[in-house]
C-alpha cells in the first residue's frame, strides 16, 4: 500500500505541490494462484487469484490507461501542469513498484507483456525488487518450496523456462527491449530484507549500467542521458511501505531527478 508513504509525500506545509508530484494513482492486479498459502489460500473460482504472467502486467497497463481516459482526472491535474509548464500527463509518468511489483513496473517499461505501443514511462522506482526469480529461489533456500510453488503458479514449470518470462535482468542483458527503460531508475533496498537479497538490486544495477546508465549521486545537478540513483534503505522486506517515509524517499528521489533534466522549478508562493 502507498498510503503510508502519503504524509512524507504530502507533508503539511504551504508549499501547494511538493516535489513536483501532480497526482497519485495506485493501481492493483490479479495475483497467481497459491492454493498452499497458510492463511489465504487460492481458490480456482477466484478470477482475481488466478492469474498467469503477463496478466499482471497487462492488469497494470490497462489500470493506468483508465485513469489517463478519465477526463476528469486530467481536469484536476491541468492547473498543476500549467504551473509547472509540464508536459502532458501521459508523458510524465514515475512508475513505482515494491518486491514483485518492482518487477511488474520494469516489465511494463520494457513491454514485456506483448504490447507494441509503449506507454510514455518517466522514470521507474523499484523497491525491495525482484528482478531474477531463480536467483532469488537460490538465496533462501530456507523458502525454496515457498518460492517454487509461488514461481510455478505465475509463471509455469520451471523446467520449462517459464521463469525466465519475468527475468528482467536476462531481458535487458538480450537488449531486445533495453531502449524502451526510461532515463530515470531508482533502486532501493534493505540489507534487513528477510526475503529479498539486495543482490537483485545490485545485479539490476549492473546490468542497466552495462547498458549505459550512469550512476547518480547526491548533489548532482543530473541531466545525463540515462541516470541510476541507488538507495540504502533499512528494515525488513515490508517494512519499507509499512513505515512509508523511505518508500517516499525513493519517490521524491525519482521525481527530482526528472525536475532538474526537464529544469523545473517549484512555484515560489
Amino acid at each position: 500500500s502507498l498510503v503510508p508513504a502519503l504524509q512524507h509525500l504530502f507533508p503539511q506545509s504551504s508549499d501547494p505541490a511538493p516535489n513536483h508530484i501532480k497526482a497519485i494513482a495506485s493501481i492493483n492486479y490479479r495475483l497467481s494462484p497459491y492454493p498452499n498459502h497458510p492463511t489465504h489460500p487460492s481458490s480456482p473460482d477466484d478470477e482475481s487469484r488466478n492469474a498467469r504472467w503477463p496478466d499482471h502486467v497487462r492488469d497494470v497497463r490497462e489500470g493506468i490507461l483508465h485513469v489517463l481516459a478519465r477526463k476528469e482526472f486530467v481536469a484536476n491535474i491541468g492547473e498543476s501542469l500549467a504551473k509547472y509548464e509540464a508536459q502532458p500527463v501521459s508523458n510524465d509518468i514515475i512508475l513505482v513498484g515494491h518486491s514483485v511489483g518492482a518487477t511488474i513496473a520494469f516489465a511494463l517499461a520494457l513491454n514485456l507483456d506483448g504490447y507494441d505501443e509503449r506507454l510514455e514511462i518517466k522514470a521507474v522506482v523499484g523497491v525491495e525488487g525482484v528482478y531474477d526469480f531463480t536467483a532469488m529461489r537460490d538465496a533462501h533456500l530456507e523458502y525454496r518450496s515457498v518460492y517454487d510453488e509461488i514461481c510455478e503458479g505465475a509463471f509455469g514449470p520451471e523446467s520449462e523456462g517459464g521463469w525466465e518470462k519475468g527475468n528482467i535482468v536476462r531481458a535487458l542483458e538480450r537488449g531486445e527491449r533495453d531502449f524502451a527503460v526510461p532515463p530515470v531508475v531508482v533502486l532501493g533496498h534493505s540489507k534487513e530484507d528477510e526475503l529479498v537479497e539486495p543482490a537483485q538490486s545490485e545485479m539490476m544495477e549492473r546490468a542497466l549500467r552495462r547498458k549505459g546508465w550512469k550512476r547518480w549521486e547526491l548533489g548532482e545537478e543530473g541531466g545525463r542521458d540515462k541516470e541510476i540513483a541507488v538507495v540504502d534503505l533499512h528494515g525488513s522486506h515490508d517494512e519499507i511501505w509499512e513505515q512509508g517515509e523511505q518508500l517516499a524517499k525513493c519517490i521524491c528521489l525519482a521525481v527530482e531527478m526528472c525536475a532538474r533534466r526537464d529544469g523545473l522549478h517549484r512555484p515560489s508562493s
